[in-house]
């Protein structure tokens, strides 16, 4: 019917061609008479950096005219009062404003993750997310956690399922981070952490607390995760805690950037640790020790306030970027102050920066130089059991005590110091340098389309010192000698790796491939030395004057050296976009293993299958967006078990222990016990997952199983009769399991007109299980572990075959039971007397599940971002109740001490250490960080960005102490926690 009329109506225009074009022409004068009647202009800018956008498409909604920005990103145009813009630009959310009676009309484009094809990092090199095998979880920079962030470690807490990151509460300190369950007994059980390439040592040197610190947390760009064996196997025998990726930030061709970053921090700590106030002392000292009353003072101290404080912090960041099409550079300077909440503590850190990369031989080479240098300087402070348990009817300050600093003091045994004096009086500093270079290089080979040559060199040097002051006026029983230490600490570590990579496309089986292959070279170095000593002649000098030492002695570590050399090989196919391959090796070698044992092979291999490829599966194009099936399987290695293992070692033998010849006893050198053929850990793990969009990719996600089983496990077991020296001996021979389901969801909830809002949510539930721990089997009786503070020698945890890792282990109350000291307690045995064969599992401190959440919203140039973490199903022992909590420690020791409030609850008369009292449901919620914001763009040179954020806003959990997040489980009254308030301002020219 169509091409009927149109055949017809061509003769009509043909006859009445002048008339035609003399209505179109009066119509185009009339609509631009009474629609376009006048102009607006603005400048099109990016959301995250505010760097302007030339290119961006501006059109009227409705009609075809618009124009496009210039290369400062501005536009301007012509419009009526009623038209409405869209503004777009690829890979950005479109933007619809009403121009209403605006003139000048500014727009800051975000980021459209549903329509980029996203690069993500994977061990040497990149790949399109869409080929990814491997369990692989990328951060970007907007999505990092806002507030004092010190470390970069604390960038991505809450944010990756599977991934566990305790933040430690100390200004500056290490968090403790878990991928996918404990994977070791006793060898290190942190991730390899990888930057711009670069493996880094990052065990911790003397004078710092985080080794991590050198990284300027403003510097990062990304941050990737490699979960699963498949992906991380490249990295052969360091990767299998994880490895942790880190991407930093390089300049861009165009106009230099100048930027500042800067924000004030105000904390008040989180002291509640359950202790009774001076009134309640007295009350209860009158209860139950009336006898004690008049040996009561007269003072109301609450010791915990008097070395406890709120406190503030600053960070000042500095950036300038830019170059050329050949040459970039990014150069940043940051000053940090990270005070503590325990009064005297404190985390300065310095950083610099400087980043090159350039393009030479016709853009054959591509070279980037970074050099990154950190000072840091710690004062260590934290809160000793005496501030809890010090008599809070004493004074604090004693006029008639000047030998003592003016302090009040027991004077008298083993009796604790006074809790201000320790605080003001002990000083315990430590300062670290640390210099980093890195060279990355890569060659296209000419006339090879495809090949490329690739080398990875750094060098990275460690300097630190450590110094303790203990003036001769310091009393701690009856000791007054004082004490000096003072040590220098020392290490290197280069990396060397070269490596090839070969691209091809084979179009006429449609088929896409890389290989590549490389050799890796690691040499790590460290000492310590110094000296120490007491009974000092005077305090005039501080540590400055060994000389004052009346008791020197010089102490020394002996240095450590080890190397590590591999070569390894990977290769990605990908078949029709639909069906893709990852496989590889590594045969890694340590110094850290005897000879039978140094070198091992590492392999991986991924199978991916992109279903909406399928034509037999086009139905599922109604609902899924992306739909891909990944299956991978590998082997990890863990070198982490401390250095010469393998190696006797002979010591002089005690005086106890000589050997007789005739009437004379001699000592003897005696060997270590040592295995000789120890080797490393071996992870192998099995991972299915799903990747999936829906509604076209606002709703993306990932589904994944994994089952990770570790191998050769060391353990400190007994040795088979006569085969060493040694009654026990730490060898391969533990193996445990992790198994789990993670669940990753982003879904962009709104994002027309002026508001957007973006939300995420991850969630893993994860098995642990320790399957053989020695010769014994099943009927092993365990391994105690987990030192508790209360008595000498006691533990609260064990290692124990069809339990999980670290599980607590007490007796289990029974008003029913067997009386012991008062308290009655199941008698599993029912052999009428409580001892250890009555002991019992109770809990463990790693959660069945944890929880993250995150929510980014924008309302025209306001923000609010938040992000939210659980922990379901862990517990914590509540070390500081179980040795205080008990009410013959008011008088013990002819001393009269604070007890716990938990003691009113369980009339425990004596100390109670193994009851199941004190392992508590740890399970919590917390608002990890709150942003609000305000972007500011209307000027044309300057972008900025105010906020303030909160850390730790709230936490709910049933927990009775101050934090239920302990890394360990245990609660010894460690460092108090707080809640953050910070004001900050980002500018961008």
């Amino acid at each position: 019917m169509n091409k009927i009329i149109t055949t017809r109506l061509w003769p009509c225009v043909g006859r009445h061609k002048l008339g035609m074009l003399f209505i179109g022409a009066f119509l185009l004068i009339s609509s631009n008479l009474f629609a376009q009647e006048r102009m607006v202009s603005g400048k099109i800018s990016d959301a995250d950096t505010g760097e302007s956008m030339p290119g961006a498409t501006i059109v009227i909604k409705g009609q075809t005219a618009g124009t496009i920005t210039d290369v400062d990103g501005n536009y301007s145009l012509s419009v009526g009062n009623d038209a409405v813009l869209l503004i777009s630009f690829v890979g950005y959310k479109t933007k619809e404003i009403t121009v209403g009676n605006q003139s000048v009309i500014d727009v800051s484009l975000e980021i459209d993750i549903t329509q980029l094809s996203e690069v993500v990092v994977v061990g040497y090199g990149t790949q399109e997310s869409k080929d990814v095998t491997g369990v692989v979880s990328t951060v970007n920079a907007k999505d990092f956690n806002k507030g004092a962030i010190a470390s970069a470690d604390n960038l991505i807490a809450g944010k990756v399922a599977g991934v566990s990151i305790t933040p430690s509460t100390e200004p500056g300190g290490s968090p403790n981070i878990v991928i996918r369950g404990v994977t070791s007994l006793n060898a290190g059980a942190q991730p390899l952490i990888v930057v711009d390439g670069v493996t880094l040592d990052n065990t911790g040197y003397g004078g710092g607390r985080n080794g991590l610190n050198f990284i300027n947390p403003s510097d990062i760009e990304s941050m990737t995760i490699l979960k699963d064996a498949s992906a991380a196997a490249i990295y052969g025998a360091r990767a299998a805690a994880g490895v942790i990726l880190i991407t930093t930030k390089s300049g861009k061709s165009g106009v230099p950037k100048i930027s500042y970053d800067g924000y004030y921090s105000y904390s008040r700590p989180k002291v509640d640790y359950g202790f009774l106030s001076p009134s309640n002392f007295r009350a209860v000292v009158a209860n139950k020790a009336p006898q004690v009353l008049p040996l009561l003072g007269n003072s109301n101290t609450v010791w915990v306030d008097e070395v406890v404080q709120p406190i503030s912090g600053q960070s000042h960041n500095v950036s300038f970027s830019g170059g050329t099409d050949k040459s970039t550079f990014s150069v940043s300077l940051n000053h940090q102050v990270n005070n503590g909440v325990v009064k005297y503590s404190k985390n300065e850190v310095t950083r610099a920066n400087v980043k090159v990369t350039t393009k030479m031989l016709n853009d054959d080479l591509t070279v980037s130089v970074q050099q990154r240098s950190a000072l840091s300087k710690d004062n260590f402070g934290s809160v000793s059991g005496a501030v809890f348990t010090f008599d809070p009817t004493q004074p604090i300050y004693d006029s008639a005590n000047e030998d003592y600093g003016g302090y009040w003091e027991w004077k008298q045994g083993l009796a604790p110091a006074n809790p201000v004096s320790t605080l003001e009086q002990v000083k315990n500093i430590g300062e670290t340098r640390r210099n980093f270079t890195a060279l990355n290089a890569e060659y296209k080979i000419p006339y090879i389309k495809g090949l490329a040559l690739n080398v990875i060199g750094s060098a990275d040097f460690r300097d630190g010192k450590s110094q303790q002051f203990t003036p001769t006026t310091y009393l701690s029983g009856t000791s007054n000698l004082g004490f000096i230490s003072e040590g220098a600490h020392k290490a290197y570590t280069y990396n060397f790796e070269p490596y090839i990579s070969f691209k091809k496309e084979i179009e006429k089986i449609e088929t896409n491939f890389e290989i590549l292959a490389g050799y890796s070279y690691q040499e790590t170095y460290s000492e310590s030395f110094g000296i120490f000593g007491d009974d000092l002649t005077t305090n005039v000098y501080g540590w400055n004057n060994p000389a004052v030492i009346g008791n020197l002695k010089p102490w020394e570590i002996n240095a450590v050296e080890n190397q590590l050399q591999a070569v390894y090989g990977r290769v990605n196919i990908s078949l029709k976009d639909r069906y893709l391959l990852t496989s590889s090796i590594r045969y890694d070698g340590s110094t850290r293993f005897g000879s039978g044992n140094r070198y091992g092979v590492f392999p991986s291999v991924a199978l991916g299958w992109r279903l909406l490829e399928e034509d037999f599966m086009s139905f599922l194009t109604q609902t899924f967006s992306n739909l891909k099936l990944r299956v991978g399987w590998g082997q990890l290695g863990n070198q982490a078990i401390g250095d010469y293992r393998y190696e006797k070692f002979y010591f002089s033998s005690t005086n106890d222990a000589r050997y007789q010849f005739g009437n004379t006893f001699y000592n003897l050198l005696r060997p270590t016990g040592v295995d000789p053929d120890i080797k490393w850990e071996t992870t192998t793990t099995t991972n299915i997952g799903l990747d999936f969009g829906l509604l076209d990719n606002r709703l993306t996600g990932t589904l994944d199983y994994y089952n990770k089983v570790t191998t050769d496990l060391l353990a400190t077991v007994a040795p088979p009769a006569f085969t060493n020296v040694s009654d026990v001996v730490t060898t391969n021979i533990a193996e445990m399991y992790n198994k789990g389901i993670e669940l990753g969801l982003n879904y962009v909830v709104y994002d027309r007109q002026k508001f957007d809002w973006d939300i995420s949510f991850n969630a893993a539930w994860n098995k642990n299980e320790i399957t053989k721990l020695d010769r014994g089997g099943a009927d092993s009786p365990g391994l105690p572990t987990g030192g508790i503070s209360g008595d000498v020698g006691q533990t609260i945890k064990i290692w124990k075959v069809g339990e999980a890792y670290d599980a607590f282990y007490t007796y289990i109350r029974d008003p029913n039971g067997v009386s012991s000291s008062g308290v009655k307690y199941q008698d599993v045995n029912n052999d009428g007397q409580i001892n250890e064969d009555d002991l019992q599992i109770v809990g463990k401190p790693a959660p069945d599940v944890i929880l993250g959440f995150t929510s980014s919203m924008t309302y025209g140039n306001f923000g609010l971002d938040f992000t939210l973490r659980s922990n379901l199903g862990n517990e914590v022992y509540n070390n500081t109740a179980s040795a205080n909590g008990y009410y013959s420690q008011i008088f013990q020791g002819g001393i009269r001490n604070n007890i716990h409030e938990s003691a009113l609850e369980t009339n425990y008369n004596s100390r109670q250490l193994h009851s199941d009292y004190y392992v508590e449901n740890a399970s919590f919620l917390r608002m990890d960080n709150i942003t609000l914001s305000y972007n500011y763009n209307k000027l044309k040179f300057l972008n900025a960005r105010i906020y303030g954020t909160v850390h730790n806003l709230f936490t709910l959990s049933g927990y009775s102490g101050p934090n239920p997040e302990i890394s360990g489980g245990i609660d010894n009254a460690g460092y108090p926690m707080a809640t953050t308030y910070i004001v900050g301002v980002s500018l961008n020219f």
